[in-house]
């Protein structure tokens, strides 16, 4: 999308792979660590990131789909 590639299809798949793996409460789940913190004492998990960076994508691709402005 940041190439301007709004309709290629790993873009298409992309959102696909967000829409499908959205949970029922509308988030998304992130098994894995998010930070590295100090390896093999702790690691960080930063538990907004998975929302956050889902939803931005999802906003961005609607946004650029609306048209040349992103006007909705």
């Amino acid at each position: 999308m940041a190439a301007g590639e709004v309709e290629d299809p790993a873009v298409v798949r992309g959102v696909r792979y967000l829409l499908d793996t959205q949970t029922a409460d509308g988030s998304w789940t992130e098994p894995f660590y998010t930070g590295t913190g100090f390896p093999r004492v702790f690691y960080l998990r930063y538990h907004g990131y998975a929302m956050l960076f889902a939803l931005w994508a999802l906003a961005r691709y609607q946004r650029l789909r609306s048209g040349p402005t992103g006007a909705a």
